[in-house]
């Protein structure tokens, strides 16, 4: 009896033991991850090597590091947000859930750096939480969440952003429509085209982009449907975009406008006409835009059939 009792002590002063040791090698660690992140932060090219090593023990040190590199995504020292952003990125699947748990923070940079990590590493566990954050974040972390959702090419994820589309924020707008070029989902088509007539430019240019790597037969009609009505700075939009289609429904219309007066017009013609490589009629079409009066259009021309050369080589 007197044995079993001395026993039962020694195991659970054992237990305590460990669990001290255990607590203290993490407090150790965590200096550990301090010295290591400073390392890898250091801009002296004589130190490369060793930087190149800290950053390798910081990597494998996973979870134990993450909540550390998440404090420093909030430093002003470009270096040091760097490295934490790219160790967390490649730490990967364990910082999830302490990165979504960062969408929520007070610091609006640590919240929308943790967007952004979020969408490269790409885990489905953080879809729910960057939505909510797509409609209801700071600005800062509205647009990196927007911008996040693309990465992870689910379709669940389009309502939010063309909501998005109506933000007051011009990066907001872009980061959305960025996103939704990149999931590729016909639902968005008419919600983009509207954004052909932003008042800033990016945003006009990121949603031609997005509505380019759509594409679909939805796309034709509707540039063919409003290019006569449009406002001239979406006009020109959609001018590119009957190109980008690289539908020869949208030929007849192209050559028309080849023989605008607004010069502007034609040379965004000369542009689209550009997609249609090896097609040598309208390679012989860009050869009589090289003569034309306004250098503009023969310029676009040149580039035009500078692509045909490229396709052709």
């Amino acid at each position: 009896m007197i044995e079993m009792k001395y026993y039962t002590k020694n195991k659970i002063l054992l237990t305590v033991i460990l669990f001290v040791g255990i607590t203290t090698a993490g407090a150790v660690s965590q200096e550990k991850i301090r010295h290591w992140h400073l390392l890898a932060s250091a801009g002296d090219i004589r130190l490369y090597e060793k930087r190149e090593k800290a950053y390798e023990k910081l990597v494998k040190s996973d979870e134990d590091a993450v909540p550390y590199l998440i404090t420093q995504l909030g430093r002003k020292n470009i270096r040091k947000v760097r490295t934490a952003e790219r160790a967390l990125r490649d730490i990967g699947e364990t910082a999830v859930p302490h990165l979504i748990e960062a969408l929520a923070d007070t610091n609006d940079k640590i919240a929308s750096l943790a967007a952004s990590i979020l969408g490269r590493i790409g885990d489905k566990r953080a879809l729910p939480s960057l939505m909510v954050s797509a409609r209801h974040g700071s600005i800062g972390l509205r647009a990196s969440a927007c911008g996040a959702l693309g990465s992870f090419n689910d379709t669940s994820a389009v309502p939010v952003l063309i909501d998005a589309l109506d933000d007051t924020i011009p990066s907001v707008r872009r980061k959305s429509a960025l996103s939704l070029g990149k999931i590729k989902s016909p639902i968005a088509i008419d919600k983009l085209f509207t954004l052909l007539d932003d008042s800033v430019y990016s945003v006009r240019y990121t949603a031609e982009s997005a509505l380019a790597k759509i594409g679909t037969e939805k796309l034709l009609r509707l540039a063919l449907e409003k290019i006569d009505s449009a406002k001239p700075l979406e006009k020109y939009h959609i001018i590119v975009l009957l190109g980008a289609t690289r539908m020869k429904e949208a030929l007849t219309t192209l050559e028309r406008l080849l023989q605008a007066q607004d010069h502007y017009v034609r040379g965004f013609a000369c542009e689209a006409l550009g997609y249609f490589r090896g097609d040598w009629e309208v390679a012989n079409m860009l050869k009589r835009a090289l003569w034309d009066n306004s250098e503009f259009v023969r310029m676009k021309a040149q580039r035009a059939l500078d692509k045909f050369r490229k396709s052709d080589g």
